[in-house]
């Protein structure tokens, strides 16, 4: 992997010798686009309890002015589940969701109302999902400060609020254990440890939504290891964004997500300027 170029704090970095901000305004003038956004760690800042996250307000409010711009499609992708991803981050009508790390799927009507792509768990997939889940229950009760976040197709450990070392032996207990059933899928990212029963990405998700709005030059940005398989499946015309400083495939990156809501605010400003035009 290489590692992208860092950023000033108004959002503007170099990748040889391109402004970020001249990427971002080719970008702005393509005439269909899909911003597609990881929610943890690039819209909302981290915080010790998961259910406390909220987006940024600066955030939100260039969201909204995108999502009023003709030729924008927005899309959240994360691995929470759909609903409490919409719950959270209030996006604008007409987002899709993309949650579970691409195991659900949903479109945001006018009226609130969220119409799911259709997915089920075969009965073999439930049944290895009860068991993960009581095994990843077993580890949280024997490592204080870690605790278990249920998802439609995984068990989730999370540590943050665990001490360092605890939380070390929690996650590998969960990777090393119940993370090696067969077909069971784990996948690391900040401080958890999700075990799924089937095998999603959020690059293959990004690849399906894709496919179904049409031709259309795409915008991804996120902070965390697993955004990386989304990152990779960009191509020309397209534009990847890394929040923060791990390393990426990504040809930009900015900071955190305050310079992150920067550049949503200048692309909502650019992409208006060039509609009106």
């Amino acid at each position: 992997m290489s590692t992208s170029p860092d950023v000033t704090p108004d959002g503007v970095g170099h990748l040889d010798h391109v402004p970020f901000a001249e990427a971002l305004r080719t970008f702005a003038a393509a005439p269909s686009v899909l911003i597609a956004l990881d929610f943890d760690g690039c819209l909302a800042p981290f915080v010790p309890d998961p259910a406390d996250a909220r987006p940024l307000p600066e955030a939100s409010k260039a969201l909204r002015r995108l999502s009023a711009t003709d030729g924008v499609q927005l899309a959240l992708v994360s691995g929470r589940p759909v609903d409490q991803l919409q719950a959270l981050a209030d996006p604008p009508a007409g987002t899709w969701l993309v949650g579970s790390h691409g195991a659900e799927t949903a479109e945001l009507d006018a009226d609130g109302t969220l119409h799911r792509v259709p997915f089920t768990l075969a009965g073999t997939e439930a049944d290895l999902l009860a068991e993960v889940t009581s095994a990843v229950e077993g580890i949280a009760a024997l490592h204080p400060g870690t605790w278990v976040e249920h998802k439609p197709a995984a068990a989730v450990l999370h540590s943050r609020t665990a001490a360092e070392d605890v939380a070390e032996r929690a996650l590998s207990a969960a990777h090393d254990g119940p993370g090696q059933l067969p077909g069971v899928h784990a996948m690391h990212g900040n401080q958890v440890v999700e075990l799924a029963v089937v095998d999603v990405t959020k690059g293959a998700a990004l690849t399906a939504l894709r496919e179904r709005l049409g031709e259309v030059a795409v915008l991804y940005a996120g902070d965390d290891v697993t955004d990386e398989t989304a990152l990779a499946t960009l191509g020309r015309g397209d534009l990847g964004i890394k929040v923060g400083q791990a390393e990426t495939v990504a040809p930009f990156r900015v900071a955190d997500e305050p310079a992150m809501a920067r550049v949503l605010t200048d692309l909502a400003s650019w992409r208006a300027s060039h509609h009106q035009d």
